[in-house]
């Protein structure tokens, strides 16, 4: 395995970290991540370990605001920002693997950015993998709340507010969590404006779910306490016309591919990719 750590300017001079994990062969396929929020790069292991050895190879960045990348932590200006961040990345994987297949793998918020990028940017991807559906959350916030983020993000754009997760949420490994609490990278922000775009993004990929065309794999934790099961369920019946694939796993809180059982999941990734690469 060859890990490479670099950096790009996004375009609007935003510094954006990203690594490589590379098979020593020639790659069957690229996937690239896009993490959760207040998240990194960093914290994917398990599938790079799970399937690098097996001939993929990955393409990660840190989201801007996010672990090692430029930016105010836990803010975008616009949603689209993250759309193009991921563009870039794109690019990047494609000027070393110019053929082959290509997924995106989104995770939490990951998940709006992959399935926004898959509607803008269909072309070049054979298909996507989300987990933790960040369609529908628990998070602690009443509607009265969720009802004034977007007005207020218009006024004070920058203002931060606490996120709401609760690490005990995000696996049943006890490890895992204390990881999580201990890292450095991880933050438990977001801003006004931020938390208004996450609400605009949803109502705009539920409203051209219609539209879908791409192959998708979701993959979702039965007791996820942080995004509900019942967002992928209400995404997966508003596309016609695509193959989607859905698994949710018993027991399994957010991050499935950091829990107790991985390895059922990984399984599920496995076939779903051979399929087609």
């Amino acid at each position: 395995m060859r890990h490479t750590t670099s950096h790009f300017d996004a375009n609007d001079g935003t510094d954006i970290f990203y690594q490589t994990w590379l098979p020593d062969e020639r790659p069957r396929a690229v996937i690239l991540i896009a993490h959760g929020m207040g998240d990194h790069s960093g914290r994917y292991r398990n599938y790079i370990d799970a399937f690098v050895p097996k001939g993929y190879a990955f393409y990660a960045m840190d989201l801007r605001g996010c672990g090692q990348s430029g930016g105010r932590r836990g803010h975008v200006d616009r949603f689209e920002d993250f759309i193009e961040d991921l563009r870039q990345l794109h690019d990047l994987a494609r000027l070393v693997e110019s053929s082959g297949s290509l997924f995106v793998l989104g995770h939490s918020f990951g998940s709006l950015i992959a399935l926004a990028y898959a509607l803008r940017y269909p072309s070049g991807l054979t298909g996507i993998v989300v987990s933790g559906t960040a369609l529908r959350d628990a998070l602690p916030y009443p509607n009265w709340v969720r009802a004034m983020i977007r007005p207020l993000g218009r006024i004070a754009p920058t203002i931060s507010v606490p996120s709401g997760l609760k690490p005990e949420g995000i696996s049943r490994d006890s490890t895992v969590v204390e990881a999580y609490k201990a890292d450095p990278l991880v933050h438990s922000v977001g801003t006004l404006r931020w938390a208004g775009e996450a609400i605009a993004i949803r109502q705009w990929l539920l409203r051209h779910a219609g539209e879908w065309a791409l192959p998708l794999l979701m993959l979702h934790g039965g007791s996820d306490p942080i995004c509900l099961p019942a967002g992928a369920h209400l995404l997966r019946d508003k596309i016609a016309g695509a193959p989607v694939e859905c698994h949710e796993y018993a027991g399994m809180l957010h991050e499935v591919h950091n829990e107790i059982g991985k390895e059922a999941v990984f399984a599920d990734v496995e076939a779903w990719l051979s399929a087609r690469t």
